[in-house]
């Protein structure tokens, strides 16, 4: 008898019936997940369709102004309203600013940073930094209060000049800058969510030069620092920057506050998601917001949520960032919030640092 030849047949058999039950393990792993995925994707759809065609306007006004406020989720309104309604409730949604005001610099006095005046405040703070947790009914928040607003300035991933560079993600910037804080910028290019942070948006300066943006087209929601360390937001051409003195600026908005006064939100709908915003005291103190959302313990916040913080908080001049998976607050080497993003930290083109 040839054993060796039997130890074969049995062993290509063995193989045989092993090969078999991987393969059946396999289709049936295959099979219970591709059914899960469509029960849970009838079930989310079941939902959606109950809130956008229920009773409750606001309640669908609120999911519509939440996708759309995503990249991905971008189509989600158009699969139960017709494209008009969707842009209707929007606009709707949206904060009125008023395109031709101006902020008043002599609204914001910066004192001395050897102040004694300011002494209590700071007293526990040596490094002029404080940080504080905010709570609402649908969110979780931190503000990030910087006394002096020189320290705070622009940083960038590229100059910009080889168009298609991928953006940096923020921990990387921060290292790089040998920042103590950082918050994320202005926005980006960012079709159907996959955007590299290449170049930003609209206008941007760092440290006094405009490294991109037109010298004639005024872009909305511009927010930075002039070189007497106000903090400028509304409509700014590259020109009218250079004119008001403009150091250091990202593009985003909506402008939330201009001069003490909150911009028009409406209460009667928003969306809930991730936020970033940036705002200043009359003191000249510096307030970075950001707000987690889209996790279990912080659905997310309003424009109105911003408002109600940076008021609390005494801004006189304040405007919303690019929000969603890119909000990110770093100090001393750790990131303070949860982040939403499923694939980590996003590339970005611009960045608010902390010397």
């Amino acid at each position: 008898m040839n054993f060796g030849s039997v130890f074969k047949n049995v062993c290509q058999k063995a193989s045989t019936v092993t090969k078999s039950k991987v393969f059946k393990y396999v289709y049936r792993t295959f099979i219970f997940i591709l059914s899960f995925a469509l029960v849970a994707g009838a079930a989310a759809y079941g939902v959606c369709a109950v809130i956008m065609l229920g009773p409750s306007p606001s309640a669908r006004n609120m999911l519509v102004a939440t996708a759309m406020e995503t990249s991905a989720a971008r189509f989600l309104p158009y699969l139960f309203l017709s494209p008009e309604k969707v842009q209707s409730i929007v606009d709707d949604s949206a904060v009125k600013e008023d395109p031709d005001a101006e902020v008043k610099t002599d609204e914001i006095e910066i004192p001395p940073i050897d102040d004694p005046s300011a002494e209590d405040e700071w007293a526990d703070y040596p490094d002029g930094i404080r940080i504080e947790n905010v709570k609402g009914p649908t969110y979780n928040a931190y503000v990030m209060i910087i006394r002096d607003p020189s320290r705070v300035y622009v940083a960038t991933s590229s100059n910009f000049t080889k168009v298609g560079t991928p953006g940096k993600v923020i921990m990387d910037v921060y290292e790089r800058e040998g920042a103590v804080a950082a918050l994320n910028g202005g926005g980006f290019h960012d079709a159907n969510g996959m955007g590299n942070g290449d170049t930003p948006t609209g206008l941007t300066f760092s440290k006094g030069k405009m490294l991109w943006g037109s010298e004639t087209y005024a872009d909305g929601g511009v927010v930075g620092f002039n070189k007497d360390n106000v903090l400028l937001v509304g409509r700014y051409s590259g020109a009218k920057a250079y004119k008001s003195n403009m150091r250091d600026c990202v593009n985003f908005g909506p402008v939330l506050i201009m001069n003490g006064k909150p911009m028009n939100a409406s209460s009667s709908s928003g969306s809930l998601n991730p936020r970033s915003g940036i705002g200043q005291r009359a003191d000249g103190a510096v307030l970075f917001l950001v707000i987690e959302g889209r996790i279990a313990t912080s659905l997310g916040g309003t424009y109105n949520d911003m408002i109600e913080i940076f008021m609390n908080y005494g801004a006189v001049n304040a405007c919303n960032l690019d929000g969603g998976s890119s909000t990110s607050l770093i100090y001393n080497g750790e990131q303070i919030n949860q982040s939403a993003s499923l694939y980590g930290a996003r590339r970005l083109p611009t960045f608010f640092m902390v010397k």
